[in-house]
């Protein structure tokens, strides 16, 4: 923790003395805090669900904030913060179990065409032939789980990956599919995944 402490402090000074007053390497190494992990996360979110996400995924992700291929301040005070030890923080989260998503809190449970059959006059695959809900059937095991995640991140994610702000994508694959996306398909596709929601009596009663 020494060496993580070190190189925070060296991030911080970089960011200069606001940075330094409002964060803390506790804080900052506190991921839990908004990510909780299994089995006490909630039903209802705001953060990306990490909880069984590909290790090689959340690996490569630290890494991007890290370098500047994802732009979040606290998380790339973070990614730096933990340093060496991205690798345990990623196998803790890769090691939780998956929840138990079934579609709820939208009136027409079809998929948009774009999650099940893509768009070929587009050259747009499918979602589900790298996002899958079955970590069985996975075809590429880094990349995420959309199912459960909050529909206002996704969205973001989506526009960042068009507009360039994300480049954490191997071969700039999402940047080029969302660069294809309209604002309604962007909408629609972060609605259906969101609506996939843990099987819990609050989710019932929605």
């Amino acid at each position: 923790m020494t060496v993580a402490r070190t190189i925070l402090a060296l991030a911080l000074t970089a960011f200069g003395p606001t940075a330094l007053s409002a964060q803390s390497t506790d804080i900052l190494l506190n991921c839990s805090a908004c990510h909780a992990v299994a089995p006490e996360r909630p039903t209802t979110q705001v953060f990306p669900d990490l909880n069984g996400q590909p290790i090689r995924y959340l690996e490569r992700q630290l890494e991007a904030f890290r370098e500047g291929d994802r732009r979040h301040r606290q998380m790339e005070l973070t990614a730096l913060a933990l340093g060496q030890g991205d690798g345990a923080m990623a196998r803790l989260y890769a090691d939780a179990p998956r929840p138990v998503l079934e579609p709820k809190g939208m009136n027409d449970d079809t998929p948009p065409a774009l999650v099940t059959q893509g768009d070929w006059s587009r050259g747009l695959a499918p979602c589900a032939s790298c996002h899958s809900l079955d970590p069985d059937t996975d075809r590429a095991r880094t990349a995420p789980r959309l199912h459960g995640q909050p529909e206002a991140y996704l969205a973001d994610q989506l526009r960042a990956y068009a507009d360039g702000r994300r480049t954490s994508d191997p071969m700039g694959r999402m940047r080029a599919y969302s660069a294809r996306l309209d604002t309604a398909e962007i909408s629609d596709l972060a609605a259906y995944y969101a609506s996939w929601r843990p099987e819990t009596e609050e989710a019932k009663n929605d």
